[in-house]
């Protein structure tokens, strides 16, 4: 029997809840791509999901928001439900507090993965 994804809302604000991350270096402007990469290595970013939501890619093609990490981390077209905000070698990631767990999980599992990979 398959799972059926769990629904996401298409818009949650605002940002209030966060996660702090020792990044072990500053990083600057480049701390919002080396966050995506890093997400996108974890088994959580990949979790199919149900949204109304769609990028915008090429030519106007339509790229769903179907993954937890497309619905936290955004897809061209359509920017998501983080910010990330660097400050010398620390990163915050502000979300929404009332985001499903998951969403939450994630986060605390790319903290781990961070602070780990920084020792």
């Amino acid at each position: 029997m398959t799972k059926e994804p769990q629904q996401f809302p298409e818009k949650l604000t605002p940002l209030q809840a966060k996660v702090l991350i020792d990044a072990g270096r500053p990083l600057g402007p480049t701390a919002e791509v080396f966050v995506c990469e890093q997400a996108r290595t974890l088994p959580q970013y990949d979790e199919p999901i149900s949204c109304k939501a769609n990028g915008v890619g090429d030519e106007g093609k339509k790229i769903a928001v179907n993954t937890v990490g497309r619905w936290l981390f955004g897809v061209p077209g359509w920017q998501g439900h983080v910010r990330i905000v660097p400050e010398d070698s620390a990163i915050t990631i502000y979300y929404p507090d009332i985001a499903p767990q998951i969403a939450h999980d994630l986060l605390l599992e790319l903290k781990h993965a961070i602070e780990e990979s920084s020792k």
